[in-house]
């Protein structure tokens, strides 16, 4: 059916609206800022380019609700249609904002008080596309961005550039 099948060669990619350009397989390094709007979040990342050749990274925000056209090609998620925000046809969609539930991130340590005082939530993270072991998780990714949850919603795509 749908089901995307990763190749392990594929890495992880990178974001951006100030457009991202990589040299050959240099990663791209960037920094997220994390949704909801009003976070004051940001993640720093390292996205190997999945491209043979040139690429750059492009950020998308979009206010929620959003409409988004990709669908599975080749393993990857590839954008069908232009839309308003920046992307294009042919763009690879690398990463998604993504709501789950759990612990509010810290250093890295959970206390278990904390997951009995009712901190926990929702948590934005950042859904790497290429990992995912099915078209199922990349659409759960992109549906767990609600109003009740975010007031936007951000995507990174990688698009190749011509020669």
């Amino acid at each position: 059916g749908n089901s995307i099948k990763i190749p392990m060669s594929f890495s992880r990619i990178g974001p951006s609206t100030s457009l991202y350009m990589a040299s050959n397989s240099a990663p791209f390094e960037i920094e997220i800022k994390i949704p909801p709007s009003n976070s004051g979040l940001a993640a720093q990342m390292k996205i190997q380019p999945i491209f043979d050749g040139p690429s750059e990274l492009i950020e998308v925000r979009y206010k929620l609700p959003f409409g988004l056209d990709v669908e599975p090609k080749n393993g990857l998620a590839v954008c069908t249609k232009d839309g308003k925000n920046g992307e294009e046809i042919g763009d690879v969609l690398r990463f998604t904002s993504q709501w789950t539930m759990g612990l509010p991130r810290g250093n890295g340590l959970l206390s278990t008080a904390a997951s009995f005082s009712g901190a926990i939530g929702w948590q934005c993270s950042l859904f790497d596309v290429t990992k995912a072991k099915s078209w199922e998780e990349v659409v759960q990714a992109l549906v767990s961005n609600t109003p009740q949850r975010t007031d936007e919603v951000v995507m990174i795509f990688e698009r190749k550039m011509s020669n």
